[in-house]
């Protein structure tokens, strides 16, 4: 019967594949240098964002008389972390194919995408399906922490592209939200200004007056030229040094490939 090797036996079989392990490792660290070489350096751009105010976002309750509370169907709440659901909207459609047919009308845009080299349509063949497929790849979105702040990032080889093409995703997808409050805002207040001239009971005017002014006031905070969704706590930026080829790690990982490829070489030249 055959024994187990044992620990001792493991390490003299590697030190007498030194020679090979070291031939093995250098070829493939010749590898990894013409890999570094051949590679595109990406830098990358990231930007934070966090929550817009409450109040721009219509998060608020109303109230037809003091301490009761007045549930409307259309009321967009919060969620039960207590935050907007207009900045969960923007988290998950930033990606999506509204905000990238608005960015594919941009030359600019298309131009700094068929830089990165990993797009392979040809420019009369891209659309709004594709460039968000590119985006879902390509775009990272990180929660911190416990915080409700989200970090955006995104590499290409123009690091000053990849900061504009993080602000232009930015402004498009807040755009996008700001546009469809609004438009909800005004139909309700043209809704409740019909309602409450139809209406007698005091008790339900005054009701429908509390919802008209907040309506109105959503709509005032809408048309201010600011963030309405995803307020910016830190501005897009790209790293001063490519992030990518990591020459550190590929030489590293090659050489640990190599050594134990040439020990598997000189196990199988000496097997019996």
């Amino acid at each position: 019967m055959r024994e187990e090797p044992t620990l001792a036996d493991l390490l003299s079989s590697v030190w007498a594949a030194k020679f090979y392990m070291a031939v093995f490792a250098a070829l493939f660290m010749v590898i990894a240098f013409f890999v570094i070489l051949l590679s595109t350096p990406l830098f990358r751009a990231s930007m934070i964002v966090a929550p817009a105010d409450g109040y721009a976002l219509g998060d608020y309750a109303s109230s037809v008389s003091e301490g009761e509370a007045l549930t409307i169907p259309f009321w967009r709440p919060r969620e039960a972390g207590g935050i907007s659901t207009d900045f969960h909207r923007f988290v998950y459609t930033v990606k999506g194919t509204a905000v990238a047919a608005i960015l594919l009308k941009d030359p600019a845009v298309i131009s700094g995408i068929a830089r990165d080299g990993s797009w392979s349509s040809k420019a009369d063949q891209w659309t709004a399906e594709e460039l968000s497929d590119y985006l879902d790849r390509k775009l990272r979105i990180e929660h911190l922490g416990t915080t409700p702040l989200r970090r955006l990032s995104y590499k290409h080889p123009d690091p000053v592209f990849a900061a504009a093409f993080l602000r232009k995703i930015h402004l498009v997808a807040d755009q996008l939200i700001r546009r469809d409050r609004r438009r909800q805002s005004e139909s309700r207040i043209k809704y409740l200004t019909d309602t409450l001239q139809k209406t007698v009971n005091p008790d339900h005017r005054k009701g429908i007056a509390n919802l008209l002014m907040q309506q109105e006031h959503i709509q005032m905070l809408a048309n201010l030229d600011e963030p309405y969704a995803a307020i910016v706590v830190e501005p897009p930026a790209a790293t001063p040094k490519p992030v990518w080829p990591a020459k550190a790690l590929l030489l590293g990982v090659f050489a640990l490939l190599g050594a134990f490829a040439g020990y598997l070489v000189r196990a199988a030249r000496h097997a019996d």
